[in-house]
């Protein structure tokens, strides 16, 4: 009789003929050697005594679940009847529907330590679906945050497939605040028209295995996408090609020493993802600013005050923004390619500070004055492969490029010879410069003291071996007289006058003007960046330092030469041995030419009367 009980507990169909309590089966059904053979094959009919009372039915007997068995005969299988979960549990709502319809009760439940469903975990799911996808659950975020299968799928009874349809409101129920994101994105959009393959959040973040890291969800989700030739043909601006450029991109690297590099979500946002043309995008010209400042937050600080960034924020369509010098995808490393060499910086810049292409030209010859950078040293240096030499963003800053009237700028009048001075090439000069009459003048603010494009230029920048204003005396003196001559601006800065005009008459002066290469011109008695007074003691000028100022043309010249002044405004006054040596010249210039014109006149006096004699 205990084996005909076993047989049919084994089968899952019982005949009860002469009821019995549980403790009746269990006398023989708690042994644990207790099995039988079916099809060949040994199946054990224990049952755990302990977990059946615990279980939910615990306080039922077994003849409530095993109908009409026989238990006389042994095997119990003569008069079966399926365990009809039903009659008892008549609320299984939605079952006939689930996708769990055909499957057995005790496949979740188990057959006699039944659990309830607050009981039942992920991993009883799991024990049926084993599939790679499904398994990966276990490990996402989902399964360490106590979200179970059910949480998506419904409960058991009326568990359900997810359709792409459904995705998005399912995932909604706990992600509200992402969910209306993405109801206003553009995958969103192309959904409602009807462009099925559009993602949703299980394209981006997968089903079970729930991807979190950016890297992941851009590489499996992003780029699985958007790099499909098929889906987003052609070369223009989104296309699978465009994209595709992001690879060989500076922020395609996991990482930049400690720093994150950007993906596709930093730039464009997780979920609410916009079109590029739309003016509310991330990537849109008026915000791109603000998206490139979430990591370069101390560069677009100062682009913001430059005047890019300004005429950018007075929405000028002509204004550079970041991707404009940078590129969009195919975004370079200023450090690390040849896209951002100094001499391909000039020409990228020269792009739009040429040929009239922008409208606010504010003087007459700026266009000249800017397009004159490739006629000057500098881009010929860069030309020879001297990297040494300034480009555009050395002078003008890379990013904080402000107009030279701005007191920020670093081409302002303060600022330019530290900013001429900082370079490799010119840090000599900026020394000698720091401290000249000059340099004082142009520190306290006077803006008729020169700086260093005064006399070199700013962009079409001249030096002695390039230009003849520095290199030819005659040049170098116009130079400076177009200051030291100007009657207004030696009266504004109580300058000493006749300088250039009393320099022109003396020995000097008039030698280089009868073409004398030799002559000393301003340049050579009082230098060119280390200008200074003569009280200065350390001016080339002053009287201690005259012989070896003069000795250079004049070795072994008397002290007596460099005790008076040297330019003489009232001769008679400051040298009276001039003033009456050059009396007297004029006196002696003037009786010979007297006297050569008085016998010229009686000479050709006396050949008139000589002729008249000789007709008669």
């Amino acid at each position: 009789m205990v084996l005909a009980i076993i047989a049919a507990l084994t089968a899952g169909s019982f005949e009860i003929i002469n009821a019995g309590d549980s403790e009746t089966c269990m006398s023989c059904h708690e042994d644990k050697d207790l099995a039988m053979e079916k099809n060949g094959k040994k199946i054990s009919l224990f049952v755990d005594k302990e977990h059946y009372l615990k279980s939910v039915h615990g306080g039922a007997d077994c003849e409530d679940c095993h109908l009409k068995y026989n238990a006389e005969e042994i095997p119990h299988t003569k008069t079966s009847q399926s365990v009809d979960c039903k009659s008892c549990h008549d609320d299984l709502e939605g079952l006939e529907t689930s996708v769990h319809s055909s499957v057995n009760c005790i496949e979740c439940h188990s057959k006699h330590d039944i659990k309830p469903v607050k009981e039942l975990k992920s991993s009883n799911c799991m024990s049926c679906h084993k599939n790679k996808n499904v398994a990966a659950f276990s490990t996402s975020v989902h399964a360490k945050n106590n979200v179970s299968c059910d949480g998506c799928h419904e409960s058991g009874h009326s568990a359900m497939k997810i359709s792409r349809k459904n995705v998005v409101s399912l995932c909604g129920k706990c992600h509200s605040e992402t969910k209306m994101k993405f109801k206003g994105s553009i995958h969103q959009t192309v959904l409602k028209d009807g462009v099925t393959d559009a993602p949703v959040c299980t394209d981006c973040h997968g089903a079970h295995k729930i991807l979190t890291s950016k890297f992941s969800i851009e590489s499996e989700g992003c780029l699985k996408c958007h790099l499909d030739e098929n889906k987003f043909p052609g070369e223009e601006r989104g296309s699978a090609k465009f994209v595709a450029k992001y690879k060989t991109s500076i922020h395609a690297s996991i990482r930049k020493g400690e720093i994150e590099a950007a993906g596709c979500v930093d730039c464009h946002g997780n979920h609410m993802i916009q079109n590029p043309d739309d003016p509310k995008s991330s990537t849109s010209r008026a915000l791109l600013m603000e998206t490139c400042g979430k990591c370069h937050s101390d560069v677009v600080q100062n682009f913001r005050k430059s005047k890019h960034g300004q005429e950018l924020l007075k929405n000028n369509e002509k204004a550079p923004t970041c991707i404009t010098c940078h590129g969009e995808h195919d975004i370079k490393s200023v450090l690390l390619t040849d896209e951002f060499s100094k001499i391909k910086i000039a020409d990228r810049c020269l792009e739009c500070h040429k040929d009239g292409k922008i409208p606010h030209k504010n003087y007459k010859g700026e266009e000249e004055l800017i397009s004159g950078y490739k006629k000057s040293v500098h881009y010929e240096a860069l030309q020879k492969g001297e990297l040494r030499a300034p480009t555009c963003s050395d002078c003008h800053g890379a990013h904080e490029m402000e107009k030279a009237d701005n007191p920020d700028s670093k081409i302002s009048r303060k600022n330019i010879a530290n900013t001429c001075g900082s370079s490799e090439c010119h840090g000599d000069q900026y020394v000698k410069y720091r401290g000249s009459i000059h340099e004082t003048g142009v520190s306290k603010g006077n803006n008729d003291a020169p700086a260093c494009n005064n006399c070199h230029g700013n962009h079409g920048i001249i030096t002695k071996q390039n230009a003849d204003t520095l290199a030819k005396s005659r040049d170098l003196i116009q130079l400076c007289s177009n200051c030291h001559a100007s009657v207004e601006m030696i009266e504004r800065n109580d300058l000493p006058t006749k300088v250039s005009e009393t320099y022109k008459e003396s020995f000097h002066g008039l030698a280089t003007r009868g073409g004398l290469k030799e002559a000393a011109n301003c340049e050579s008695c009082h230098g060119y960046h280390n200008v200074r007074p003569s009280n200065d003691s350390l001016s080339t000028i002053n009287k201690k330092n005259l012989p070896q100022t003069c000795g250079k043309c004049h070795p072994g010249a008397e002290q007596i030469l460099f005790t008076s002044k040297i330019h003489l405004e009232d001769t008679e006054t400051d040298s009276p041995w001039v003033y009456w040596i050059t009396r007297f010249y004029i006196f002696l210039i003037f009786s010979l030419i007297g006297y050569m014109t008085l016998h010229n006149l009686l000479d050709y006096r006396k050949k008139k009367i000589a002729v008249k004699e000789n007709e008669k």
